[in-house]
């Protein structure tokens, strides 16, 4: 079983909390699908519970209420360090809460085992077994990090470094000496429903979420690899921005921007250096403008 399929339930009867893992299956039996909840109710809890998929660890968790004195929340588990965050108690509001081994299912208790944790967050031992694989990154595609967290692959600076974005936050960040690997529990032996695939990367520059705020073309210099070939001769393209705000007359902003046109195009206006606004500097092709 591997960590994603577990649900994390805190249940608060009268103030009083006690933890359980469950599978989805016996989590729809026990608490959705229930007389207490009616059909819509029970399927826009169980909406909200996939819709934790995409949240960050310990974070949007799906709350359902059977009576005044009777909730639960409950989300699919991020990864490892969610799991013994939750396991320890670091999401409970009542710090006397406690782990329903009872209640809780089996296959999650065997899994575990497996993986050499104890009900209270504790390891007994390692809890993977990590292999390396190779994998070509692209840009696009969505890559787990092993400690929960998805990311995009924004642009693709080398072989290993990468620019990435939280897909929970919004944040950018340059990953450097990014690999890839499968894993699975330490204690037990490798199935396709243990096992699953992830990134570790060396270090990481932790960037803004206001891409604004990012100084793409520095990034570039410093983390690609074509930045740092060696020859006699490059083409560098050195490119200038000049902008001009000209107020035209006209009825419409169409017909403004049309007007616009024709005024550059007889050099009616004409933008020079006071008009300057940026320059960058960008390998080009050989041979291209």
């Amino acid at each position: 079983m591997r960590i994603q399929d577990m649900v994390l339930v805190i249940a608060n009867i009268k103030g009083s909390e006690k933890n359980m893992l469950m599978t989805l299956k016996e989590y729809k039996e026990e608490y959705l699908f229930v007389p207490a909840l009616s059909r819509e109710e029970s399927a826009q809890t169980l909406k909200e519970l996939f819709d934790t998929k995409l949240s960050a660890p310990g974070e949007g968790w799906a709350e359902h209420y059977i009576t005044a004195n009777k909730s639960f929340y409950a989300k699919f588990c991020s990864g490892s360090d969610e799991l013994q965050c939750f396991l320890c108690g670091s999401y409970n509001d009542d710090k006397e809460f406690q782990f329903d081994r009872e209640e809780s299912s089996q296959e999650c208790m065997r899994a575990l085992e497996e993986y050499n944790l104890d009900v209270n967050g504790g390891m007994k031992g390692c809890m993977f077994h990590y292999e390396q694989e190779e994998h070509e990154f692209k840009q696009g595609e969505v890559l787990h990090n092993f400690n929960g967290t998805d990311y995009k692959v924004m642009e693709r600076y080398s072989k290993n470094n990468l620019l990435m974005m939280n897909m929970a936050s919004g944040q950018f960040l340059v990953a450097v000496g990014v690999q890839c690997y499968s894993r699975y529990p330490y204690a037990g032996e490798y199935t396709k429903e243990n096992a699953e695939t992830g990134i570790e990367w060396g270090h990481g520059v932790y960037l803004s979420a206001t891409p604004s705020e990012i100084d793409f073309v520095g990034l570039r210099s410093e983390y690609c690899e074509p930045y740092h070939q060696k020859g006699d001769s490059f083409p560098i393209e050195i490119r200038e921005v000049l902008s001009r705000v000209e107020n035209i007359e006209a009825e419409t902003l169409g017909d403004a921007i049309d007007k616009a046109m024709e005024l550059y195009k007889n050099s009616e206006v004409v933008l020079d250096a006071e008009d300057f606004k940026d320059v960058s500097y960008l390998p080009a092709k050989a041979g291209g403008r």
